[in-house]
């Protein structure tokens, strides 16, 4: 033991001295771990900030709420009298001669008679539908109608004929005996099948428009040409009874084939629909042309109501002359033949025969309303122009990336030109409907869609970067926050 009462040095041990120069050895070490972890923290800091996303660009649309068809709309060249009404289902357009008291409309009846058949039982285009047997019943009223100078076809007891057959005498031909032979089979009996009649007239807005019959012989039907057109569209929208009214001719069983009594049809662009006379209603008509805008087809209406005829002629009579046969010569006396007397002529006899009801005939009662309904159509067709709702290539809107305190901009452009069909000095409307797009998007991504509308038209037009979203450098990004 040392005089101050320790051990002395222990082997292997270190004292202050010794302690110390460890100490200096581990600071070193400790310092490079440091630094290793602060050049690792600050590696975790900048990859941070190099791969932090940024935020979504806001795309946003400059688009006008509507864009205008240019001019306003023609002076129509309406009837000096009765009534005119144009349409065009499409623009939701619509336009009559002026105020408009309701007034007999005689077989433009028969176009409501068809639909509400048509809606009962649908008929694919070319068809036949179902058969339908003539009745007694039937062959009555036909007899009835007849006698009352009324438009008919022949039919007979028995006879079976399609619903598409019927429809053809209905609408080509006119027939009153098939209006009331169709409601029966429909409805049972024509008073419900007129209430049905009434009752679409009335689920239309055709405010106008009372239904007696379903032939339009009664002239207590009664409608208004912009009511007729309302019926006329919904008509023409179903491929079925476009197609019959559409056609020059058909074949039935019994009377072999049938015009079309609208001889408009299949020239100058008419594809339909109906005319209509009798003494009280004056002539009545209306026609469907199709008008092609921009390779669009639009479907234009329009309708003329009492309109005026020629005058009847008397009723028909025929008069035949036919020689009367000699009387039998008288037995020659005994003896020498006398002189034979001069000859002489027998004396004529005449039969006269009357048309057989003794109505008076108007030869043409459309004579004067075809030049007054084809002059409406081709007004109201050239009327209808088309209108580019937008171009391709043309800006609408902006997607803005912000960063760095700056916004950055690029276009949103359309992709495609569209145009719709307008009356002159409608608005065609328009929608914008953005889309999100990722950061640093390239030049022709997806950022929503254009719609424009005009009446039943609708046109989408997708919408695209014009330019890629700009993004911050790597650079930039290790020296700012994001």
């Amino acid at each position: 033991m040392l005089a101050d009462g320790s051990d002395g040095p222990r082997p292997g041990g270190g004292g202050p001295r010794h302690r110390a120069r460890h100490r200096r050895r581990r600071l070193p070490l400790v310092l490079g771990v440091v630094v290793v972890l602060l050049a690792g923290a600050g590696a975790v800091v900048a990859v941070q900030r190099v791969t932090a996303p940024l935020g979504r660009p806001a795309v946003a649309a400059t688009l006008a709420s509507g864009v205008p068809a240019a001019g306003s709309g023609p002076s129509l060249p309406w009837p000096a009298k009765g009534q005119g009404a144009v349409a065009v289902p499409a623009l939701a357009f619509a336009a009559q001669s002026g105020p408009e008291a309701p007034i007999a409309v005689a077989s433009l009846t028969k176009i409501t008679t068809a639909v509400v058949v048509l809606r009962d039982h649908p008929l694919a285009v070319g068809a036949p539908g179902p058969t339908i047997t003539v009745t007694a019943g039937d062959v009555a009223q036909y007899d009835a109608e007849l006698h009352l100078d009324e438009s008919t076809i022949p039919i007979q007891v028995g006879e079976v004929l399609t619903e598409r057959q019927m429809l053809e005498a209905l609408l080509m031909q006119s027939a009153n005996d098939i209006a009331v032979t169709l409601a029966r089979w429909d409805a049972g009996s024509q008073a419900a099948f007129v209430a049905k009649m009434n009752a679409l007239a009335a689920s239309l807005g055709m405010s106008g428009t009372h239904y007696a019959d379903a032939s339009g012989f009664d002239p207590q039907t009664v409608s208004t040409a912009a009511d007729v057109l309302r019926i006329a569209a919904v008509g023409m929208a179903d491929p079925a009874f476009a197609q019959i009214v559409d056609t020059t001719s058909a074949t039935l069983p019994l009377v072999g084939t049938l015009g079309n009594i609208v001889s408009e049809i299949g020239s100058n662009g008419v594809v339909g629909v109906k005319s209509g006379y009798t003494s009280v209603a004056g002539a009545c008509m209306v026609l469907a042309a199709d008008q092609t805008v921009e390779g669009r087809q639009v479907l234009v209406l329009v309708a003329v109501l009492g309109q005026p005829t020629p005058p009847p002629v008397p009723p028909t009579t025929t008069t035949t002359t036919v020689p009367t046969p000699a009387a039998p010569a008288a037995p020659a006396p005994p003896g020498p033949p006398p002189s034979p007397p001069p000859p002489i002529a027998p004396a004529p006899s005449t039969t006269t025969t009357t048309n057989p009801f003794n109505f008076p005939v108007i030869p043409d009662p459309f004579k004067f309303t075809r030049p007054v309904v084809d002059a409406l159509l081709a007004a109201t067709r050239a009327a209808v122009v088309p209108v580019k709702v937008v171009s391709s290539g043309t800006v609408v809107g902006s997607a803005t990336s912000t960063w760095g305190g700056t916004a950055h901009r690029v276009p949103v452009v359309a992709a495609d030109t569209a145009w719709l069909a307008a009356w002159p000095g409608q608005q065609v409307h328009s929608l914008t409907r953005v889309a999100t797009v990722p950061p640093g998007s390239p030049a022709g991504t997806r950022a929503g869609t254009a719609l424009f509308g005009l009446g039943t038209q609708l046109v989408a037009v997708p919408l695209r970067l014009g330019s890629t979203v700009p993004e911050p450098s790597w650079w930039w990004r290790l020296l700012h926050s994001p």
